[in-house]
């Protein structure tokens, strides 16, 4: 019996609040980690997290094999147990592997189902884009988010385009930077039946204050606190209060990415490693941390009190 979530969510799929993109944790093969999945997917929900997105751009998606990704979702959907939506990520290069690898995540559990357009090759008509989640969204009856990222993906969707898919009657929101698809909050918000996610963690409290649903902060993993006080800072009106947070955010941000997030994903899965939560393997070509960078990180979780 699944839990309090999904009884909620059988008359509503509004998505709101702040939603963890979750690094995969991995062991020096490339495995998931299962022990540093139960202890992240734990420690987001006791701190309140309102949803877990599994395998977005955080959680190392395009490097991971099927078998993994799916163990990681079944993982994570049990440690879960209903308390909060589990978001899988099943992109891929075309619709055949993707169609392959949601029915994998389906079969594991996951809530909703995330996509982007399919990547790689350049799409030459809009219409391959829109056909593609269409027939998508009708090979489930689970709820779909569509995940707009053009710098990785090479295929932007077009605002107009998101307008009509959001009436496909299981495609229930969007992941994107809405500062750049203005268009979508002001022929989106407020409906009931779709939800507008800001991706972008330079400007959280500025979108919250224009009336998104809800942000999915890169940092989120580490910085849960921070990004669950951001938003209901936003929420109760303190627009200073957010902003100082926002501020503090991108600080931190920075101190374990590195400028210019040079080691975005061996810095984050460090800093987790020191606290406990998960070893500091990625699957990534970035380099490995120095010396110095690792012992900054581990003076940043001292000076941010992050535990």
């Amino acid at each position: 019996m699944r839990g309090e979530w999904e009884m909620e969510t059988n008359t509503s799929n509004k998505l709101r609040g702040v939603i963890c993109p979750m690094v995969t944790p991995l062991d020096e093969h490339e495995n998931i980690d299962e022990t540093g999945v139960r202890k992240l997917v734990a420690r987001l929900i006791d701190k309140g997290v309102d949803g877990i997105f599994l395998l977005g751009s955080m959680g190392e998606f395009p490097m991971i094999v099927e078998e993994e990704k799916e163990r990681l979702i079944r993982i994570a959907v049990d440690e879960a147990k209903g308390r909060v939506p589990v978001m899988a990520n099943v992109s891929a290069e075309g619709q055949r592997k993707t169609e392959r690898m949601m029915q994998r995540a389906l079969d594991a559990g996951a809530d909703m189902i995330v996509l982007v357009p399919p990547y790689f090759y350049n799409v030459r008509d809009e219409r391959e884009i829109k056909n593609y989640y269409i027939s998508m969204s009708r090979n489930t009856d689970k709820p779909i988010v569509i995940y707009n990222i053009p710098v990785y993906t090479n295929n932007p969707i077009p605002p107009g385009m998101v307008i009509e898919l959001s009436e496909e009657k299981n495609i229930v929101g969007i992941k994107a930077d809405i500062f750049a698809n203005l268009p979508l909050l002001r022929q989106l918000r407020g409906r009931d039946d779709f939800s507008i996610l800001h991706g972008n963690e330079g400007t959280l409290d500025l979108a919250l204050e224009i009336g998104v649903d809800g942000i999915i902060p890169g940092i989120a993993s580490l910085a849960i606190d921070r990004c669950i006080d951001l938003y209901r800072k936003a929420r109760e009106g303190d627009s200073h209060g957010a902003s100082l947070r926002q501020l503090e955010l991108q600080s931190i941000q920075e101190a374990f990415f590195g400028k210019k997030a040079i080691h975005w994903g061996t810095g984050h899965k460090y800093a987790l490693s020191l606290l406990g939560l998960c070893k500091p393997y990625v699957s990534t070509t970035l380099l490995p941390l120095d010396e110095g960078q690792m012992k900054q990180i581990a003076s940043a979780l001292s000076e941010y009190r992050i535990s």
